[in-house]
């Protein structure tokens, strides 16, 4: 099954607010990671909730490092099946 990229995009962020532990900090796809005050337990929550979610594997290499929210959730849609809407 192939997923709307706006809808992924709000369904991982949704993740990330349900995870960290700071529910007042608001934050966006430019937000510096360092910003949302998100440790690695709680990416590792928030990868096994996507891959429960999507039905994928995710599998960011251990070094993997972001600078912003941005990058994390883009390197996270790299293993979701995103529909073609630009037909």
């Amino acid at each position: 099954m192939a997923y709307d990229r706006d809808a992924c995009y709000a369904k991982i962020l949704d993740f990330m607010r349900s995870e960290i532990q700071d529910k007042t900090i608001q934050f966006d796809m430019n937000t510096p990671i360092e910003g949302v005050k998100i440790d690695s337990i709680d990416v590792i929550h928030v990868i096994f909730k996507v891959e429960e979610e999507f039905g994928v594997t995710v599998d960011l290499p251990q070094e993997s490092k972001f600078a912003t929210v941005g990058e994390f959730v883009e390197a996270i849609l790299k293993f979701i099946p995103i529909e073609n809407t630009a037909s």
